[in-house]
């Protein structure tokens, strides 16, 4: 049985649901976040986000349960691009909510925003991610070697990157 969530922008009022997120013991270790951040980091990130951070959030019975957004870049010659960025609570993940975002995501990204380059950085063995990524259509793009600490060891990340370029193939 499938799960609709609702998916909306985030709110300065979804600081404590998302710092949940992003610290849990199930999440911190594949993201750079740190364990043990306060929540008024959290709390700044959504009061000051700049006007080309775009975050949505992923409801499931009035709670947050997940996060997602772009970063558009701002460079003159890069705005047709942005970072991706994703989180999911420890206990919803593995229930849809992380495709439910990556719809919303990629929709906001082809349709509203004009964006022909997504792309992200993941862990290496963060399996379940890595397979999210290429059904949105996400490719492999590089390897960097020991680029993230991990509980102690440096890890490998791999960069993945979506093209969506209408015309390209009239070209």
């Amino acid at each position: 049985m499938s799960q609709s969530y609702l998916i909306r922008s985030v709110e300065p009022s979804d600081a404590a649901a998302i710092h949940r997120i992003k610290t849990a013991p199930g999440v911190y270790p594949d993201t750079l976040q740190l364990p043990h951040q306060p929540l008024s980091v959290t709390e700044k990130q959504l009061n000051e986000r700049p006007a080309n951070i775009h975050n949505l959030v992923a409801c499931a019975d009035g709670e947050v349960v997940g996060s997602a957004g772009l970063i558009v870049n701002e460079g003159m010659r890069v705005r047709h691009s942005a970072d991706l960025f994703l989180v999911v609570r420890d206990d919803w993940q593995g229930k849809g909510v992380g495709g439910a975002l990556m719809r919303a995501v990629v929709d906001l990204a082809d349709n509203w925003l004009g964006l022909i380059r997504i792309e992200l950085k993941v862990i290496h063995d963060n399996a379940r991610a890595i397979a999210l990524y290429e059904k949105f259509g996400f490719e492999y793009e590089g390897r960097l070697r020991q680029e993230q600490l991990r509980a102690g060891k440096l890890e490998d990340v791999l960069v993945m990157g979506r093209l969506n370029w209408p015309g390209r193939a009239e070209a």
